[in-house]
């Protein structure tokens, strides 16, 4: 008996507050402020995020390349100059550690074939750079010093010429993101292929 009490009072319980919200919602102010709060349109995620400008876009593609994508929301591309990057300042990284080992190489032949040719009575410094620079072994050391210079360079120009495309890139970017639709379009068209370009007016 007690058990069936205590429901019946949880029930009235609910069934009146039920009752008291229906009733609330019924008048006219607070049914409209209801209804004008489920129908007013939510503001969109994205609205607020900041694009950088093109210059800003700029300064951040050479300075870190994909940086000035990934902000312009060019993500892809923006992977593609970090990846192209990586892989430039990789190598000149390896590049400089290989020169430093055949410069290393090159000295040790210098000094041994030095002390050689002083042994056999070599002492004038002009026959000895002569010799040193007939001399096989040393001949060879200072090609693949030079050939590493040269890899150095190679790759030296090529991270700096990433770091710069990679800004320009992102500084076209920038200004093509306020574009709603794309310039450029590429699809079926007779035989083959179509291109059109959009030119926005107005």
């Amino acid at each position: 008996m007690t058990q069936r009490g205590g429901g019946g009072a949880g029930l009235a319980g609910v069934c009146a507050a039920l009752a008291l919200a229906g009733s609330a919602l019924s008048e006219p102010g607070l049914a409209q402020e209801a209804a004008d709060s489920a129908s007013a349109p939510q503001p969109a995620a994205d609205s607020t995020v900041a694009r950088p400008s093109p210059a800003g876009a700029f300064l951040r593609g050479a300075l870190v390349p994909g940086w000035g994508h990934t902000v312009s929301g060019a993500h892809a591309r923006g992977a593609f100059y970090f990846a192209a990057e990586s892989l430039a300042s990789w190598m000149l990284f390896k590049t400089i550690r290989r020169l430093g080992t055949a410069r290393e190489a090159m000295a040790l032949w210098e000094k041994e074939v030095s002390a050689q040719l002083e042994a056999a009575g070599v002492s004038d410094p002009e026959e000895l750079a002569t010799a040193l620079e007939e001399h096989e072994d040393v001949a060879r050391a200072r090609g693949l010093v030079a050939a590493r210079e040269e890899q150095r360079e190679d790759w030296l120009a090529v991270a700096i010429f990433t770091l710069l495309i990679s800004g320009v890139d992102a500084f076209v970017s920038a200004h093509l993101q306020s574009f709603p639709q794309p310039l450029v379009e590429v699809g079926p068209g007779g035989n083959g292929l179509a291109v059109g370009l959009r030119i926005p007016a107005g």
